[in-house]
């Protein structure tokens, strides 16, 4: 069964609550607890790629970027097959992972202490995609709302709570960026959603160089071309309008991709319990998010 139809047999009026698993929560049946546990002596190799993000940390984007950076800016990569079969996800599809021709492109949400044995001991590659959290809460927000297979949430407080508590899919964003960026895995490129939007060219020759791979100025061209939200939103391999019955409306998988569009759904109190408790949780650990970025100037 594909990753797309197990999705589906959680998509109805009677969706399951989160489940807890190891202090992370998630959809009971879609995530196997027994599959979970074997990860830990799942076999990584050392040519292997890991895309790593906190849920709505720009995942899609990555996949695609490094899609694109394996194929040498080639586009035709991007027609033939859908991103979560070309870059499968290590927590709900291991199989399709391991039928994967070398080298891997293998994405994951689960934090560190969940990752296989191989991994934590330093094998492989690892590319670690941070958003800022308060466009995550606001992504995440209206993606479970737009969701057919999680529950819709009452309103944007009291998932902001829940998300402050930990209690959504895939567990506390603080804990998850907290284990990834304490891990002192040897070969692990730190990339934020917001330098991503600010210059994904420079972002992408920082990526060629973290894989030891050379690409002309033209190919790099190429891979920003093909990987920007306008051309992301229209090609229906990247778009998630091949997984429709799983969105109200699928069309709203690409909702913004801005930074700062907290602003418009903070209120001022929201926005200062937030901070203190972000001051408080993240402490020590020198990571700087760019919260916000200027108003496009209308072109001439």
């Amino acid at each position: 069964m594909s990753v797309l139809d197990r999705f589906n047999l959680y998509v109805g009026d009677n969706l399951p609550s989160l489940s807890p698993f190891r202090g992370i929560y998630l959809i009971p049946g879609l995530y196997n607890e027994e599959t979970l546990k074997d990860l830990e002596h799942f076999d990584v190799l050392d040519d292997d790629l890991f895309i790593i993000t906190y849920p709505k940390s720009g995942t899609n984007w990555m996949q695609v970027v490094m899609r694109l950076v394996y194929a040498d800016g080639d586009h035709k990569c991007l027609e033939d097959v859908v991103s979560w079969e070309a870059t499968p996800w290590l927590d709900i599809d291991k199989d399709k992972v391991e039928q994967l021709p070398r080298p891997r492109i293998i994405t994951s949400h689960l934090p560190h202490r969940l990752m296989p044995r191989g991994l934590q001991e330093g094998s492989a590659k690892v590319i670690y995609v941070a958003r800022n959290p308060k466009d995550v809460i606001v992504s995440f927000y209206h993606f479970q709302k737009n969701s057919r297979f999680l529950e819709n949430p009452n309103d944007f407080q009291s998932f902001l709570q829940m998300f402050i508590d930990g209690k959504v899919l895939m567990g506390s964003w603080f804990e998850h960026i907290q284990g990834w960026m304490d891990c002192k895995h040897p070969h692990l490129l730190y990339v934020t959603y917001e330098d991503m939007v600010k210059d994904l060219r420079s972002v992408v020759r920082r990526i060629c160089t973290f894989l030891g791979k050379t690409l002309t100025e033209v190919q790099i061209e190429s891979v920003v071309k093909h990987s920007s939200f306008t051309a992301m939103k229209k090609n229906p391999m990247t778009n998630y309008s091949k997984a429709e019955k799983l969105f109200e409306e699928a069309t709203k998988f690409f909702r913004k991709g801005k930074v700062g569009d907290w602003k418009n759904h903070f209120t001022v109190a929201q926005s200062e319990w937030f901070d203190a408790v972000y001051q408080e949780r993240m402490a020590g650990l020198g990571l700087d998010f760019t919260w916000d970025l200027p108003a496009e100037k209308p072109s001439s």
